[in-house]
């Protein structure tokens, strides 16, 4: 790793408006830029819209396609790496899936992995966990949900990631609490303490109206931050209000460093040898995984 400077912004989110969306980033990235940003990070589906609706599925696009195309463009008019958020169709399968880009083209994408009950039926699971090396800094991503699991963080500390790109459309509490306050917060904590990496992260921001697809529309936080890896925020966006919001953050290589060459570091202790499960399948005897079925249905993920 070496030192960078990043940003996360917090946009509203717009429903079946690529244009705007990206005219919206535009504008934050020329702040950004003029901030020393290199790296700009924006929210879980901000070019397409976040709806649990099938609505969604009419403004699905391929990857590459049109708006990764104009993604690619304005990081090249601003020299600067930009990650966003892009409902994709292949075929006939769709996913909530976000983009890496600069200048030269498309660096790669990220699928979310663990798509909640509520948007099963809109897209589908990824099938892989990506970290992708872009000079700097080598970085994963977690699309939202992603975010709160341990198997999942813990993967792209193995595959090397130092920075996880971690976008989100939910709201729980005021962008004022939610460090402070939610176990969802603490965890995203957690996991760059477990794993010595920092985080970037950010929400869309913002109310929506009601509209034909949701009737009492839909609230976003409008919080974004960066997370150092002994899990302490090193800046997060805690005012009043929900409405549009950036932060610009420079990292430090030997931050990193020291986390990860500290005695205690948990991740060097690890024991993967010991770290072997399966799910319990109908035939076992085992009478306490025969409990766990009976009580815990885990369901398997989808077709896509």
């Amino acid at each position: 790793m070496q030192n960078i400077t990043i940003a996360a912004v917090s946009t509203r989110n717009r429903l079946g408006q690529p244009i705007d969306a990206l005219a919206d980033m535009r504008a934050w990235t020329e702040k950004a830029v003029r901030q020393g940003a290199e790296l700009v990070l924006f929210p879980e589906l901000n070019v397409t819209g976040y709806i649990q609706h099938a609505a969604a599925r009419q403004w699905a696009e391929p990857i590459p396609g049109p708006s990764t195309r104009q993604v690619i463009q304005l990081a090249r008019d601003m020299g600067v790496i930009l990650s966003c958020g892009i409902l994709e169709r292949e075929e006939d399968r769709f996913y909530c899936t976000h983009i890496l880009a600069n200048g030269s083209g498309l660096i790669g994408k990220q699928r979310k992995i663990h798509t909640p009950v509520q948007e099963q039926p809109y897209w589908g699971f990824g099938g892989s966990i990506e970290v992708f090396d872009i000079g700097k800094i080598k970085v994963g991503i977690t699309i939202c949900r992603d975010s709160f699991f341990d198997e999942m963080t813990r993967t792209l500390f193995m595959k090397g990631a130092e920075l996880v790109l971690m976008p989100f459309g939910y709201y729980n509490v005021p962008r004022s609490r939610y460090l402070k306050e939610t176990i969802h917060g603490m965890s995203i904590q957690k996991a760059c303490w477990t794993n010595g990496f920092f985080a970037l992260v950010c929400d869309s921001a913002e109310d929506r109206a009601p509209n034909e697809w949701e009737e009492n529309g839909a609230k976003f936080p409008g919080w974004a931050g960066v997370i150092d890896p002994w899990g302490s925020p090193l800046v997060f966006v805690e005012r009043d209000g929900n409405g549009e919001a950036m932060v610009v953050q420079g990292i430090s290589a030997e931050v990193l460093q020291n986390r990860r060459n500290h005695p205690n570091f948990l991740a060097a202790e690890l024991r993967p040898e010991l770290y072997q499960w399966t799910q319990a399948s109908s035939e076992t005897s085992d009478p306490g995984l025969i409990h766990l079925r009976r009580h815990f249905s885990i369901p398997r993920p989808m077709p896509t």
